[in-house]
């Protein structure tokens, strides 16, 4: 399960963009980092509304992972790889949310 490496996704700014992805629900991608630590506790509120799951895609240990489940407990967050879907929607940065039309670091808008 731990650690969760994904190469191809590192912290960073990501341009918001539509999508056309019909049943995919609500989710996003962070890891364990300052950037997204920050986004994670600004954004819990919005993120729970949504139902949003979190996929945890760079993880070193299980402290680091309780660690991010305190700051939103009422989301449920996995640790996962994110290179799928960092390769289909060509993904380099984190923290961000993925809806059915929208990918965006600003989910309050």
């Amino acid at each position: 399960m731990l650690p969760v490496n994904t190469p191809e996704l590192i912290p960073g700014k990501v341009t918001s963009r539509s999508l056309q992805l019909p049943s995919i629900g609500a989710l996003f991608l962070i890891g364990d980092d300052p950037d997204s630590r920050q986004w994670l506790s600004q954004h819990a509120a919005r993120l729970a509304q949504l139902h949003a799951v979190g996929l945890v895609v760079n993880v070193s240990t299980i402290a680091g992972l309780q660690s991010l489940r305190t700051l939103a407990p009422d989301i449920l967050l996995s640790p996962a790889s994110g290179s799928e879907l960092a390769r289909r929607l060509q993904l380099q940065h984190y923290p961000v949310l993925i809806t059915e039309s929208t990918l965006t670091q600003q989910p309050s808008l």
